[in-house]
C-alpha cells in the first residue's frame, strides 16, 4: 500500500503531464477509503482501497474543488471528478480529435 505523501506525489505529476491549472493541491484535504465500489474508469464496480485528493481550480467567481482518486494498493490514478463529470472523458476526447 502506498502513503498518503505517495498518493498527493503521484497526483501532482498527474496533473502536471495533463497539463491541468489547479491553483493547489490541498495537502491538508487527502481521504482515504476503504472497499468502495468505482464509479467510473476500467476498475468500475470493483472494490478498491482509495486515496481522494482534494485540487482546486480557479473559477469564475469562487475556486472550484476537483477529486483525484487514487487506488492505495498501486497508486495508479482512478479517475478525478468535478461538479461536471469526470474530467478524464472531455480530456480524452480533446485528445482523440
Amino acid at each position: 500500500m502506498i502513503t498518503k505523501e505517495k498518493a498527493i506525489e503521484k497526483v501532482i505529476k498527474y496533473v502536471s503531464e495533463r497539463k491541468r491549472n489547479y491553483k493547489e493541491v490541498e495537502k491538508e484535504k487527502v481521504f482515504f477509503e476503504e472497499n468502495i465500489k468505482i464509479p467510473y474508469g476500467k476498475f468500475y464496480e470493483q472494490n478498491r482501497n482509495v486515496y481522494t485528493v482534494t485540487c482546486r481550480y480557479e473559477g469564475y467567481s469562487h475556486p472550484i474543488s476537483h477529486y483525484i482518486s487514487v487506488d492505495a494498493e498501486t497508486g495508479e490514478i482512478l479517475f478525478t471528478a468535478t461538479p461536471h463529470g469526470y474530467a478524464e472523458d472531455w480530456e480524452d476526447d480533446l485528445v482523440n480529435e
